[in-house]
């Protein structure tokens, strides 16, 4: 696994990974707040950034059979959702190319400070909400991959 790079979303207000804060897409390319995903609640949304589709599937969702692939965080590899692509009923062909969004799945980021002085923070949480994931969760998850586990020497490999 190389590096990943993020791409940033400049315009606040947008959707981000309930895991490790990745932008995913803004508020504005929300088509319906009326979806039901796997997990409750769901947006459909014309765009998304930072992403990672699975492979195609036929699923016979509420509205009928659809070929659909999940959408996983380019970042994390958390689940966010599916991107539909392609409805076999004409009602639904608006769908097509277009991503679910799980509530249960991403967080709203309402705004961005430019210059952010330490000072002007009431909380470390107001920091924590548009900031990049922290070091030491990428160099936890970075271990993890290479099969390093937490409080393991790596003398007695």
């Amino acid at each position: 696994m190389g590096f990943v790079f993020q791409q940033f979303i400049d315009a606040a207000p947008i959707y981000a990974c309930v895991e490790c804060r990745a932008h995913i897409a803004r508020r504005d390319s929300i088509i319906s707040r009326t979806f039901q995903g796997r997990h409750g609640r769901a947006y459909l949304t014309e765009a998304v950034v930072n992403e990672r589709l699975g492979k195609d599937e036929d699923r016979l969702l509420m509205t009928g059979l659809h070929t659909v692939c999940d959408l996983y965080c380019r970042c994390c590899d958390t689940v966010l959702g599916w991107k539909y692509v392609r409805a076999y009923d004409k009602s639904q062909r608006y769908k097509e190319g277009r991503y679910v969004l799980e509530q249960s799945q991403i967080f709203a980021i309402e705004q961005f400070q430019s210059h952010i002085s330490i000072s002007s923070l009431p909380t470390r949480t107001s920091l924590l909400v548009a900031s990049p994931p922290s070091l030491d969760r990428v160099l936890s998850r970075f271990m993890r991959d290479i099969g390093i586990h937490p409080g393991e020497s790596m003398l007695s490999r």
